[in-house]
C-alpha cells in the first residue's frame, strides 16, 4: 500500500477540499493566531495565574462626603449626650451619698451639657448644609423632568393610536 505523503494527514486538507482553504494569506496568520491564543487561554498555567489570584477587597472610602461628614457629627452628639447622661447620673449618686463632691459633679455635668449642645449645633450646621443641597438638587431634577415631559407631550407622543387604528380598520373594510 502506497503511503500517503500528504501534509494533512487525518482531517480536512487544503489540497483536498479547496473550498474550505483559507482565501489569503491574512486568514492564514489570523487561524494561526487564533490557534496559538486558544492553547495559551486553555493552558494549565493560564488557569491556575486566574485561580490563584487573591479576591477582590472593596476599601472604604477615603474623602468624607457631606452627609457622611454629618453623620459622623450625629454620632459624636449621641457620644457626648451619652457622657453628659453618666455625668447627670454622678450628680444623682453624689446628692445621696457624698454632699462633699456634689458641687464638683454638678460642675462637670455642666462641662458635660455644654460638649452636649456644641455637638448639637456642630452637626445641625453640617446636616443644614446637607439639606440646602439636596434641596438644590430636588429642584434642579424637577426642572430636568419638568423639559422632558413638556418635550415629550410635544407631537403625537400622547395620541390614542388605538382608536386611529379602529377608525382606518373601520373605513378598510369592503362592504
Amino acid at each position: 500500500a502506497a503511503r500517503d505523503r500528504s501534509p494533512c494527514r487525518g482531517g480536512l486538507c487544503a489540497a483536498r477540499t479547496p473550498d474550505l482553504a483559507p482565501r489569503s494569506t491574512a486568514m492564514r496568520l489570523g487561524c494561526a493566531l487564533l490557534a496559538s491564543l486558544g492553547w495559551v487561554f486553555t493552558s494549565p498555567a493560564w488557569a491556575r495565574s486566574v485561580v490563584a489570584r487573591d479576591p477582590v477587597e472593596i476599601a472604604q472610602p477615603n474623602v468624607a462626603s457631606d452627609s457622611m461628614k454629618a453623620s459622623a457629627a450625629i454620632d459624636a452628639y449621641f457620644d457626648a449626650s451619652a457622657k453628659r447622661d453618666e455625668a447627670w447620673t454622678k450628680v444623682a449618686e453624689s446628692n445621696n451619698r457624698s454632699r462633699g463632691s456634689y458641687g464638683m459633679h454638678l460642675h462637670n455635668l455642666l462641662r458635660a451639657q455644654n460638649a452636649t449642645l456644641e455637638a448639637l449645633d456642630h452637626a445641625a450646621s453640617l446636616q443644614g448644609a446637607v439639606v440646602e443641597a439636596a434641596n438644590s438638587d430636588k429642584t434642579a431634577a424637577e426642572t430636568h423632568y419638568g423639559d422632558k415631559e413638556t418635550a415629550l407631550s410635544e407631537g403625537r407622543t400622547g395620541a390614542d393610536f388605538n382608536a386611529e387604528a379602529a377608525e382606518l380598520k373601520a373605513s378598510m373594510q369592503v362592504s
